[in-house]
């Protein structure tokens, strides 16, 4: 091979500006032709910028993209694609009411020679595409029956469908479940063997070690560095993309007072999905629910919120029985629900992020009928300084934040209504190291103010570090409770798998 085949990509000085504020800066990013490359960095580094402008949504302002030995003059999405570009979103693109097949061909179906589909063909190519990555999935089956992870596999056959020669993952594991991802690791790899070239974007840093050949570290706009994963540990990789020095395992302090007041109890709660829950929520608790996807620890949550009714026994709230059968019950009740995703479920991406804080304690700024809206504005700016949100004000529209500013909007709603229990589904997922522990530090610190705090989570460490209980889900049930003195890895981990 020659030494200008080595790169499949050369980006060179890439600088991209936006309303003044520099996101990139100079920065040169190489990929290998058949590697799996690593992207990371902070919400805001510009991951997304810098694979934007390759993916010619942005043009940048400075620099020169060479692609398969070729200088890319044209910056349209498009005529990227049909150069072998493509990019798999955290945000699928998929069409629920269309087949499996008909997505991975959606404005790219072959023509019979008279111009109309080739509906043939359609299936018959979907279908050697599922062989193709060895994975079991009917291709007439509409997406809207399919899981998270099978949505994932479908958008991968979209862009093996256009000929890709670069595939462009972003956070690709965000919603997957273990066996999900043991299929994702699978088909990248052997994707890699068969030559394709992929850049893979992932907060979780473990994922990197896992299928990583090379990774770059992007902070603040900078290119820090590119680095063999062979040669690096997730200290490292930390040290690099924040420019602080690690002392060690960083711990948020877990010092609070736990009343033995109850605030929140479930006793034999069953429906179709949860089966006889007996739990407690007490004062000033953060109760962690561990479980595998579909083992019905989300239900939980949105049976105490009122979404999801129950057939059998019953939920008290401060000692009183009541049926909250609606999202309005359960708020007047004092209880808030963080979604698990944040940007279709608890937020408006289009809004100011003033009106996302705001939209269910407006009936808090009203005097005689009318909206106060300097009193709106006041609070917001209370929560923008203690959550520490980094926008430019509070009318910043919200689908410009990044995701752990984003989950802080979410985190300021609740606050701004004073609820007293806090039911949180994944608090991190989708932001980075630095902002994950500031999640943690705000959850501990509502604690410590008396709030009761719920959170269902698939990252064990995350519930190692902040609960003072934890209760294992099984097949819609609670079959292992394990308490912060007595808190076991692997005995949770076990439970989760096998029910005992």
């Amino acid at each position: 091979m020659f030494v200008e085949d080595l790169y499949i990509l050369k980006m060179k000085n890439i600088s991209k500006r936006f309303s003044g504020v520099v996101a990139l800066d100079k920065v040169d990013f190489n990929v290998i032709r058949g590697e799996v490359h690593c992207l990371i960095g902070a919400n805001g580094a510009g991951k997304s910028t810098l694979m934007k402008v390759l993916s010619g949504v942005h043009t940048e302002d400075e620099g020169d993209i060479f692609f398969d030995n070729n200088k890319l003059s044209t910056s349209d999405t498009l005529g990227r694609r049909n150069l072998g570009i493509s990019v798999i979103y955290q945000e699928l693109s998929l069409v629920d009411d269309l087949s499996v097949a008909e997505n991975i061909f959606i404005n790219n179906n072959p023509k019979t020679k008279w111009g109309t589909i080739d509906w043939k063909k359609v299936y018959s190519v979907a279908e050697e595409l599922v062989d193709y990555l060895k994975i079991q999935l009917n291709v007439r089956d509409k997406v809207s029956s399919l899981s998270t992870g099978q949505k994932q596999l479908v958008e991968l056959m979209k862009a093996l469908a256009c000929d890709s020669k670069l595939i462009v993952m972003d956070e690709p594991s965000a919603t997957l479940s273990t066996v999900e991802f043991e299929t994702l690791i699978r088909v990248i790899k052997d994707l890699k063997n068969k030559g394709l070239t992929i850049i893979y974007i992932s907060h979780r840093l473990e994922e990197l070690f896992i299928v990583g050949d090379n990774v770059s570290i992007l902070r603040d706009g900078v290119l820090v560095g590119c680095f063999e994963t062979k040669i690096l540990n997730s200290d490292k990789l930390v040290e690099q993309m924040t420019g602080i020095t690690s002392t060690g395992e960083k711990h948020v302090d877990d010092v609070h007072f736990v009343s033995d007041e109850k605030v929140l109890e479930l006793k034999g709660v069953t429906n179709s999905v949860l089966n006889n829950i007996e739990l407690e929520l007490h004062k000033g608790e953060i109760f962690g629910l561990y479980g595998l996807v579909g083992s019905g620890r989300t239900e939980v949550l949105k049976t105490i919120y009122g979404i999801d009714a129950y057939n059998q026994g019953e939920i008290l709230y401060d000692g009183i029985k009541k049926k909250v059968n609606s999202s309005v019950a359960a708020i007047r009740t004092g209880i808030g629900l963080i979604p698990e995703n944040r940007k279709t479920q608890g937020l408006v991406l289009q809004l100011p992020a003033w009106e996302n804080m705001s939209m269910v304690a407006l009936s808090k700024h009203k005097k005689n009928g009318v909206i106060n809206y300097k009193s709106i504005y006041e609070n917001c700016e209370v929560y923008k300084k203690s959550l520490n949100i980094k926008m430019p004000s509070v009318k910043t529209i919200t689908q410009n934040l990044s995701g752990g500013n984003q989950q802080k909007i979410v985190i300021a709603k609740w606050l701004m209504q004073n609820c007293e229990i806090l039911l949180i589904d994944e608090p991190t997922q989708g932001i980075d190291v630095m902002a994950k522990e500031e999640i943690y530090k705000i959850i501990k610190e509502l604690a410590k103010n008396g709030k009761s705090i719920m959170v269902v989570s698939s990252e064990i460490e995350e519930l190692l570090k902040i609960c003072d209980n934890i209760a294992v889900m099984y097949e819609g049930e609670i079959v292992k409770r394990f308490s912060k003195n007595n808190f076991n890895k692997q005995l949770i981990l076990q439970a989760s798998v096998t029910g005992r």
